[in-house]
């Protein structure tokens, strides 16, 4: 990350993000959320996801988005540098 102020992390989910079958504002079935950790809280993470995988850990296609994910959501978090 060039940003010193992030972590790179891999976000697994305990379900999918709820989006529109079409032209969602992430793709369907995303389970495995790759990028960049800005904040966390009680609440969740804040995050800017690169890229997004299904649970077999599929590539799914999908534009980078800056999201609060709820800690409700989450499996558990990677972090992908020292």
């Amino acid at each position: 990350m060039s940003d010193p102020s992030t972590r790179a992390v891999r976000v697994y989910l305990r379900a999918p993000l709820f989006t529109q079958k079409s032209g969602g504002h992430v793709p369907v079935g995303a389970v495995i959320l790759t990028g960049a950790l800005h904040e966390s809280s009680g609440g969740g993470l804040e995050l800017t996801v690169q890229t997004y995988a299904g649970d077999h850990g599929q590539p799914l296609e999908g534009a980078a988005r800056r999201l609060l994910v709820p800690g409700a959501k989450i499996d558990h978090v990677e972090f992908l540098e020292g």
